[in-house]
């Protein structure tokens, strides 16, 4: 398994110890978890080539006043039980 080596300050360390003791996890696999949890939320490149292809005719606020105008009417709704 390939390995990395990172240069923290004393505090990040500090913080590092605090968050991996309470998570129960290693040192390592905090740091794998984050790394692979941040890589997973970035943006396929594929969906920047989607910028500028949606046919409506509306404006982008007409549309974002129907989104909020359809959420407030839900929240007016009776619960059902």
């Amino acid at each position: 398994m390939p390995q990395v080596a990172i240069y923290i300050d004393e505090a990040l360390s500090k913080k590092l110890d605090q968050v991996t003791r309470a998570s129960g996890k290693s040192k390592s696999k905090w740091v794998a978890d984050v790394i692979s949890e941040r890589l997973e939320n970035e943006w396929p490149q594929d969906f920047f080539a989607l910028a500028g292809t949606w046919e409506d005719d509306r404006s982008p606020e007409q549309i974002l006043r129907q989104i909020r105008s359809r959420s407030q009417n839900l929240e007016k709704r009776e619960p059902l039980s």
